[in-house]
């Protein structure tokens, strides 16, 4: 899972810096960057969910109490379903939610969670992993039958 540095050492980010490039962990947008134009408005509960989700301090805790994680080397964990979350109700990403189930909808992902939670158990930080999971779970769930019946 992580590399071993040294005595009770590990190396996370270089595990984090695969995941981010795995989930894409930026804002996909057609718009053009201006600095000097001003910030765009966000909702107020709109950016406390964000900032709620951004609040992971990649520690790798979710992720070295995960038992899937352990016998899945490709599993996203804790950490990539929260990312993949974080940009999902951001309204500044332009990414679809086929975007997000091309991401989260297999073994993987979303689906390959066995709910044991002990991610949320050891999170330091005591990020919402299970409402995460609980919420993506419905959204891509939605997006499969979707892609099932062709609607």
């Amino acid at each position: 899972m992580f590399q071993l540095v040294g005595d009770l050492s590990v190396d996370t980010g270089s595990w984090f810096r695969e995941l981010y490039d795995t989930v894409e962990s930026w804002i996909h947008t057609k718009k053009v960057f201006d600095p000097a134009a001003p910030e765009e408005r966000m909702e107020d509960s709109v950016a406390e969910a964000v900032y709620e989700l951004d609040r992971c301090i990649e520690c790798g805790c979710c992720i070295a109490a995960c038992g899937t994680a352990r016998m899945r080397p490709d599993f996203l964990g804790a950490a990539g379903i929260n990312k993949v979350g974080r940009f999902l109700i951001d309204p500044r990403d332009e990414r679809t939610e086929a975007d997000y189930y091309e991401i989260l909808g297999t073994d993987m992902g979303i689906f390959g969670c066995m709910g044991l939670l002990a991610c949320e158990d050891v999170c330091p930080k005591h990020m919402p992993l299970q409402d995460q999971l609980g919420f993506l779970r419905r959204k891509m769930g939605i997006t499969a039958l979707k892609n099932f019946f062709g609607k």
